[in-house]
């Protein structure tokens, strides 16, 4: 706590004129438009953070990144040779010392999917020390872009790990940084490996490829608009889905979670299709007739995805269940409400004379002509969204083994 109380005092007299000038209001999508080498992550990581901190102060964390980096510039700006690099900013970021106050970033092993926010935006990492795949690797990158290295995001199945590609190769230095433990290397073949990724999403660019400035954000835009599901703000969730895709084509997960949040919201349209049906037949009872007879109504028919579930704060937590969609899919695309066939020998065996039972169907299908193109419409926006992501290549499930292993190899690190 002294430490950044200390930092509070001191960052606005480094580079102060550096964030004003930088941040002057600009939203992700202002962002996005700029050239790829005017954009600064340390600053779209953070627009990014405010839409769900509204006071987040973007100027107070610019300047903690600058310090940050000047820290690092004053104790080890000597390095030069690419490990000698990685190995100092280990140092600087994991290991207590001089050079950070005695003050070090780590893993936050309670939270091992990331369900916290704090765990999911830069500024919850700064304030807490305690991080995430996410916000973990998100620092190094910042603080690369500052230092000049070069060191540039990559995408794994729901996770981010860094590289640093210097400009002369060296077939000895091992560019891939794990950020979750202490910086150490990982193998593209251990990624691949530990969660099962299809040989087709490296071939198609999903994973395990060095991302742009703008295809890290475009990213980094799942998480927001997985957090606008939470709060049932449908249209901001796709559209960040559509801007991910826009800005990212081989972004498979931004496909899969597009055409699962339309397919929800075709079960949604239906819903209020059933609930207007059954009260225009209950209207006809109540308003028109009077006995004991009782007309009919098919059972709802129900299955294993829930609406609140597709629509819940992770969504990829549902794809697993994707088989399960079949029946649905076909059901909605096949719905279609029937007459009853009430005749002029049965009808006084029911509650509705034949002219009456007539007009509820009438009724019954305007109904249905309402809500039915747009339910088929988003059936095949569904279809078409998890198609391409399917073509592309995703990780929809990861091995318990995964995070088995995750879980050893933190615990080695701290008893290290």
């Amino acid at each position: 706590m002294r430490f950044y109380t200390y930092f509070l005092a001191v960052i606005f007299l480094i580079n102060f004129n550096f964030a004003q000038k930088q941040y002057s209001g600009q939203n992700i999508e202002e962002i996005l438009k700029l050239p790829e080498d005017q954009i600064n992550i340390g600053i779209a990581s953070l627009v990014l953070a405010k839409e769900f901190y509204p006071n987040l102060n973007i100027p107070f964390f610019l300047q903690t990144f600058d310090y940050m980096a000047d820290r690092y510039k004053f104790y080890f700006g000597k390095y030069t040779d690419p490990d000698e690099r990685v190995r100092a900013l280990n140092t600087y970021l994991y290991k207590t010392g001089y050079w950070n106050d005695n003050i070090t970033f780590g893993y936050d092993d309670a939270d091992l999917e990331v369900t916290k926010l704090d765990n999911k935006f830069i500024n919850g990492y700064i304030s807490t020390k305690k991080g995430s795949c996410i916000t973990m690797p998100m620092l190094y990158v910042i603080l690369g872009e500052r230092l000049n290295f070069p060191i540039k995001p990559v995408r794994s199945a729901k996770h981010f790990f860094v590289r640093y590609e210097p400009e002369k190769s060296n077939k000895k230095f091992k560019q891939n940084i794990e950020a979750t433990n202490g910086g150490g290397f990982i193998s593209d073949k251990q990624y691949k490996d530990d969660v099962l990724i299809p040989e087709k999403a490296i071939k198609n660019g999903v994973y395990l490829r060095t991302l742009s400035k703008k295809e890290y954000i475009a990213s980094l835009l799942l998480i927001n608009a997985n957090e606008y599901l939470k709060i049932r703000n449908l249209e901001k969730a796709k559209h960040y889905f559509k801007l991910a895709i826009k800005y990212d084509s081989t972004f498979s997960s931004a496909y899969m979670n597009y055409g699962m949040t339309v397919f929800g919201e075709a079960r949604l349209l239906e819903e209020k299709l059933w609930d207007e049906q059954q009260a225009a037949i209950k209207s006809f009872e109540l308003n028109n007739y009077s006995g004991n007879g009782q007309i009919d109504i098919p059972a709802k028919q129900t299955d294993s995805v829930e609406v609140d579930e597709l629509l819940s704060n992770n969504i990829e937590k549902t794809l697993d269940k994707q088989l399960n969609f079949d029946d649905v899919e076909k059901r909605l695309k096949e719905m279609s409400y029937t007459p009853t066939g009430i005749t002029d020998e049965n009808v006084e065996q029911t509650l509705l004379s034949l002219e009456q039972q007539r007009e509820l169907d009438e009724v019954m299908i305007q109904i249905e002509e309402k809500y039915k193109p747009e339910i088929l419409s988003k059936i095949d926006e569904y279809e078409k969204y998890t198609g391409k992501a399917n073509e592309l290549g995703i990780v929809l499930e990861f091995p318990i083994e995964f995070f088995q292993k995750q879980a050893e190899t933190i615990r080695k690190y701290k008893t290290n």
